[in-house]
């Protein structure tokens, strides 16, 4: 490809991802109310059960080992039920309702939180889809008019759209899988952190923080999901703006600055065949937060 052509798809390509970023960073607010509005929730719920069950400051471990009384199970499965109308999708996640009776209190706290973690991850999955989805039409449609001699007609494929952003790409897992494991792994370490805290002897205070935290790292995780998802969608919708066209190779372009990994570094420039491209090997992404794409070798 001759360089004018190279430094016009390039300035294309950063262009596109820009016009996305933004859209990001509106999602990214959004997001964050949610994870204030979560955090706020369970620093309340904590909060009540230092007020129910704590004295002069900290719980006792063994009185959050008792078994939950006939009025605290109602309270929780009012809740419950709340949910389950609110989120019949989602009804697979929870334990069935049955067990309520055998839980203690902190199983109880345990399965409040679950719901809220529930609830953020909906949230999620919803948001990221209709992102995914434009993206997905942003790229191949900018893609086509970017061409020298793009197709008389073209359309978007819904098919194939919807197929690249159902598909396991890494780790056995599409950006869904990863939101839910996101979750999952912020659950868990929520009820680990709340459940040692309280054996040492914490006061609300400490605990507050430990919610502040751990809340904090899963924004962060979700909003490098997210990067990393739209960097493959878009380059997916490039690779089928391309083989639509007629075009064959294509050429690697990495953004060149201090923030470029060693990998991008060593690819920027290699050109390859779309049939053998593999994701991650010779086709961005390569990794969390990648921001290289590819630029189309036109005959």
């Amino acid at each position: 490809m001759d360089a004018e052509r190279k430094s016009y798809w390039e300035k294309r390509m950063v262009q596109l991802f820009t016009a996305q970023d933004k859209k990001n960073a509106k999602f990214e607010k959004k997001m964050r109310k949610e994870y204030l509005r979560v955090e706020e929730q369970l620093r309340k719920e904590i909060a009540s059960y230092y007020t129910k069950y704590g004295k002069d400051g900290v719980i006792k471990y063994r009185k959050l080992v008792q078994s939950l009384t006939e009025k605290e199970r109602d309270l929780l499965f009012q809740d419950y039920d709340e949910f389950a109308r609110r989120n019949p999708e989602y009804a697979h996640l929870m334990p069935i309702r049955e067990s309520i009776y055998k839980l203690n209190r902190l199983e109880g706290l345990q399965l409040d939180i679950r719901m809220r973690m529930i609830e953020l991850g909906s949230f999620e999955e919803e948001e990221f889809r209709k992102l995914l989805e434009e993206a997905y039409e942003n790229g191949y449609l900018s893609s086509m008019k970017g061409l020298k001699n793009p197709p008389a007609f073209f359309v978007i494929n819904n098919l194939a759209m919807q197929q690249t952003l159902n598909e396991k790409w890494i780790n056995g897992g599409n950006f869904s899988t990863r939101i839910w494991g996101n979750k999952e792994r912020l659950l868990n370490a929520l009820n680990a952190e709340i459940r040692d805290g309280i054996i040492r002897g914490d006061d609300f205070r400490q605990m507050s923080k430990v919610i502040q935290y751990r809340t904090g790292v899963g924004e962060n995780d979700a909003k490098r999901l997210l990067q990393t998802e739209y960097n493959f969608v878009m380059n997916q919708a490039n690779k089928q703006a391309f083989l639509d066209a007629g075009v064959t190779r294509y050429g690697i372009s990495a953004v060149m600055d201090r923030k470029t990994s060693k990998t991008c570094r060593s690819l920027d420039g290699e050109q390859f065949d779309f049939e053998s491209a593999k994701v991650g090997v010779n086709y961005p992404p390569f990794h969390a937060r990648c921001r290289t794409t590819v630029i189309p070798l036109e005959d």
